[in-house]
């Protein structure tokens, strides 16, 4: 009788556990579905504008250094928990970090919807990145100079919120230094 209760006892912790990890499976976003949703949002010019008009908001409607702004607001409207007060890239990255994204520094790893960072002001990769954005793809196949991607400089870019920028070196647009890439981040 010892044996049977037992037995039973085994069986039922563990259909209990490979319900739970199902479950966890389930529920939790596969590695690159994040970027994938991230991407599709972005590529529809209404979400890239209302993007672009919440982060104006959240920055007391400054569209001066609202990359994070930018930033954060595509993530929660893309299930990604992130507070509305997160402000700059330290804040941006610690909780990246702590959700257990990735750093990769090699740019022809990026991915559309990958997340870039750029140096810091000095040049320095190992600062406090500048500037964050959405990669969305490079202009030409096989060269890693230019890409399409997504931020809040469209003041800076012929007013487009989708544009080309040179992210593999220190550049300039409307007069402004353009810090090169870093690294980026992605689940």
């Amino acid at each position: 009788m010892k044996k049977i209760k037992l037995t039973i006892s085994t069986v039922l912790i563990m259909v209990i556990a490979i319900v739970a990890i199902y479950e966890t499976m389930l529920n939790k976003p596969q590695q690159g579905e994040v970027r994938k949703r991230i991407y599709s949002y972005m590529i529809d010019k209404q979400n890239r504008i209302q993007v672009y008009e919440a982060a104006i908001a959240l920055n007391g409607g400054k569209s001066a250094n609202t990359c994070v702004y930018f930033l954060s607001e595509v993530l929660r409207r893309n299930d990604v928990p992130i507070s509305k007060e997160t402000a700059n890239t330290t804040q941006i990255l610690k909780k990246l970090n702590q959700m257990g994204w990735k750093k990769d520094t090699d740019y022809k790893n990026l991915q559309p919807g990958d997340i870039g960072f750029t140096t810091d002001a000095t040049g320095n990769k190992d600062g406090i990145p500048t500037h964050t954005y959405i990669f969305m793809g490079w202009v030409e196949k096989g060269n890693y100079d230019y890409a399409y991607i997504v931020d809040n400089q469209a003041k800076d870019y012929d007013n487009k919120i989708y544009h080309i920028s040179n992210i593999k070196n220190v550049g300039e647009a409307n007069g402004f230094t353009k810090e090169a890439f870093s690294f980026f981040m992605r689940p």
